[in-house]
């Protein structure tokens, strides 16, 4: 796959939602997805694909909200909020206060304003996805992730500027949530590991091969990570998610920071999903 010229041109026609405005960008992407198993090939998954060239998100596609969650207190995700512009996606997180204090329970009460982008329905299925992406440098998530009625896939959940722990920035932090018992009974699998720069200092391609019903591999820059064998059987599509969140236990974001464009902003450049197909035989 990865020396092959005639599957590469293959790939590229696939993917019918490519721009030749970001040719070698696609080009990159392709190669380092991981060698098909024989008898197979990746095929581009249009839906799930999307270079945002344009000036607005593309309906046909995406959500600019989350469909059944307004969002992890105190922040709540605002459509408003989701921007495509140069060539990439923004979401941003912001405030309209001025001062912390007039907020009673700064944990609980909403004053944050979030962001989230989601497939237009749930139909990720097993494959291999990735995406371009720099973490906002706010003690705010950037993540980018897969949920359906019992089971996530967390590719990342960046923290690029956290209060609390501010080493959390340097580190790919991946996660898959089980939860058919209801959330009381998650099961969970963290992992972590060290990048070379921080989530908000540079862009990163973060991936991930959702293998088969037990098993997820994660991807760093096409470097292959983290595997992670799953509680129990992964059977159903999931939504793919873009969001941004307050995870309190990180420090709250600042107000200055909430309103300043140079901090506030979660940039996606791109996202690819593909599928293995057989190879027809002749």
């Amino acid at each position: 796959m990865r020396s092959g010229c005639r599957v590469v041109t293959t790939a590229l026609l696939a993917l019918s939602s490519i721009s030749l405005t970001k040719p070698l960008l696609a080009q990159q992407s392709i190669k380092s997805l991981p060698p098909a198993p024989v008898g197979y090939r990746w095929q581009a998954i249009p839906e799930l694909s999307d270079e945002f060239n344009g000036t607005d998100l593309d309906k046909t596609k995406w959500l600019p909200y989350q469909p059944y969650w307004k969002g992890r207190e105190p922040s709540h995700f605002d459509p408003q909020n989701v921007f495509v512009h140069n060539g990439q996606l923004e979401l941003r997180s912001t405030t309209t206060i001025e001062d912390l204090a007039v907020i009673k329970n700064p944990d609980k009460d909403v004053w944050v304003s979030a962001a989230c982008v989601a497939s237009k329905s749930p139909i990720a299925t097993y494959g291999y996805y990735e995406t371009r992406m720099k973490a906002s440098k706010l003690s705010v998530t950037s993540s980018f992730w897969f949920q359906g009625k019992y089971s996530e896939i967390d590719v990342v959940e960046q923290v690029g500027a956290s209060l609390k722990q501010p080493t959390q920035g340097q580190y790919m932090l991946m996660n898959t949530h089980s939860f058919k018992g209801g959330w009381k009974n998650d099961q969970t699998t963290p992992n972590r590991w060290k990048m070379p720069t921080g989530a908000a200092d540079d862009y990163h391609v973060y991936g991930v091969w959702w293998k088969d019903k037990d098993s997820v591999w994660f991807y760093h820059n096409g470097e292959k990570v983290a595997a992670v064998k799953l509680p129990y059987e992964y059977l159903e599509p999931m939504y793919l998610f873009f969001d941004t969140e307050v995870f309190s236990w990180e420090g709250l974001p600042t107000v200055e920071a909430l309103k300043d464009p140079e901090r506030n902003t979660m940039h996606v450049d791109w996202v690819h999903g593909w599928k293995l197909v057989p190879i027809q035989q002749k």
